[in-house]
């Protein structure tokens, strides 16, 4: 019996086991078991979905401290890389992956160099804001060269198929990947990785395609996460944010996942809650801009503005990446806090930078806010220039035209704001019976919110209706 459990520890330990001279006793299984639970850790692999490579990584990784089998380790190998490309994409945290391929690149005889060197492309956003064109041409170029080296390889395995294919997709290659769709994803038709990465691309994107690889793979909170995208282009948020939570389910460790929904959940007037998922961005991703700006947004909106000031403070000191957007919002809180000559300047910044109504109607505000009514008159007109219903310009021009003691152009300008908000009282009603069928009870904040800007137009629409009739009575009391 002795002898029994000394053999047991030589075959299944963990590799501690030393011979009397101390030299390593290298642990061994059959041939037969080692073929039949490497076949077992191909399926999972196979499956194609991130937590089933990492359920393929930990059988292969139990495999290894039992064989040095050459297969055995280049599929190991290959799929840890897999694991490491869809961190990258999904941005997760760094399982440890890279290294553990690293390490195994010295126990196969295959130089898997262009596959780290494409890691590294991929972990390099192509196109971000305030990179010069001619640095973006040249990324583009380096991955157009990645993709050609890649490509002799795509037969060999899924995995090196799966990073030709992003890799010529991401290059703008697919007019010449094209001809070769159909004799990859037959040359690999067990691996729904590859139906996955065809899924990815917008242009080859099929709801239909989706909902059978989750069919196939439930784990796939990569599918759920497109048909959530796709949702949101829809736009038909309620899909998109069923579809994002469930992504998220399956992968909360997504920075990826994480801030579609969190702008989801933003549109839902769920304040506090995007606010959460923002701020989770942040912290796995400081630098990422459009989660700091998302943060901001959402402080806004909880009125918590000297909060929202202070990371817009932060987001200005780079002025290479949207500063519009951050400069009205800044705009748009220190108007809030009374603080009209700050606004002012955070207007006129952001006008430099970005042109709509919406920017327009904040310059005229805080230009009101300071008196300076013949300019802000002309950020007004600018304003409905762009945007014809935009009731809140109309009705600053009737009381700047009031100050002018122009009373007919006042009752123009007033009369046509009541008109306004009586069609925005009209739209808003309408947005409120929709949002009222929702039984799920997901559309409450947005009700509340939407409640509140009808209580805010039928306020202004009194205000202006008033306005009208005093400069009606004033312009018929002028000689």
């Amino acid at each position: 019996m002795k002898a029994v459990v000394v053999l047991m520890m030589i075959v299944w330990g963990a590799g501690c086991a030393t011979t009397r001279l101390g030299a390593p006793v290298v642990p061994r299984i059959s041939a037969e078991v080692l073929a039949a639970r490497l076949a077992e850790a191909e399926l999972l692999a196979d499956r194609g979905c991130y937590l089933c490579l990492k359920e393929a990584a930990a059988a292969y990784a139990l495999l290894l401290d039992l064989s040095d089998d050459p297969a055995l380790v280049r599929k190991a190998l290959e799929n840890n890389l897999m694991m490491v490309l869809r961190e990258i994409e999904l941005r997760l945290p760094d399982s440890g992956a890279r290294e553990a391929a690293a390490q195994l690149q010295s126990r196969v005889t295959e130089d898997y160099t262009p596959y780290m060197m494409a890691l590294d492309s991929f972990a390099t956003p192509l196109v971000i804001g305030g990179v010069p064109s001619a640095e973006i041409r040249q990324r583009r170029e380096v991955r157009v060269k990645l993709a050609t080296e890649l490509e002799k390889g795509w037969p060999a395995s899924a995995m090196k198929a799966y990073f030709y294919l992003a890799m010529a997709l991401s290059a703008g290659m697919a007019s010449e990947l094209k001809p070769q769709l159909e004799a990859i994803l037959t040359t690999h038709s067990q691996d729904l990785s590859l139906k996955y990465r065809m899924q990815a691309f917008l242009p080859l994107f099929s709801v239909a395609a989706s909902r059978e690889l989750i069919g196939q793979e439930t784990g796939f909170g990569e599918v759920h996460f497109l048909l959530g995208q796709r949702a949101v282009l829809d736009a038909n948020l309620a899909n998109a944010h069923r579809e994002l939570a469930r992504a998220r389910e399956l992968l909360p460790d997504s920075a990826a996942i994480s801030l579609v929904l969190a702008n989801v959940t933003l549109a839902y007037a769920r304040y506090a809650e995007a606010l959460a998922l923002f701020e989770r961005v942040v912290a796995a991703l400081p630098e990422d801009a459009e989660a700091q700006i998302g943060r901001a947004k959402a402080l806004s909106y909880l009125r918590r503005h000297s909060d929202a000031i202070a990371v817009l403070d932060e987001l200005l000191q780079d002025l290479q990446n949207n500063p519009g957007e951050k400069y009205y919002w800044r705009a748009w809180n220190r108007l809030r806090l009374d603080q009209a000559q700050a606004a002012y300047d955070d207007a006129m910044a952001a006008l430099n930078a970005m042109r709509n109504n919406e920017v327009y109607r904040l310059a005229g505000i805080a230009s009101y806010s300071l008196n300076r009514l013949l300019e802000s008159r002309d950020y007004f007109e600018n304003a409905l220039r762009m945007n014809g219903a935009d009731c809140g310009a109309q009705r600053y021009l009737g009381l700047i035209d009031s100050a002018d003691r122009s009373w007919k152009a006042a009752f123009a300008r007033f009369t046509d704001a009541v008109g306004c908000y009586d069609q925005a009282l009209a739209r808003l009603a309408a947005e409120l019976a929709d949002h009222e069928k929702d039984i799920t009870g997901l559309s409450n904040a947005l009700i509340g919110s939407v409640r509140a800007e009808i209580k805010e137009a039928e306020a202004l629409r009194s205000a202006a209706a008033t306005n009208a009739t005093i400069a009606s009575k004033n312009a018929g009391d002028r000689p």
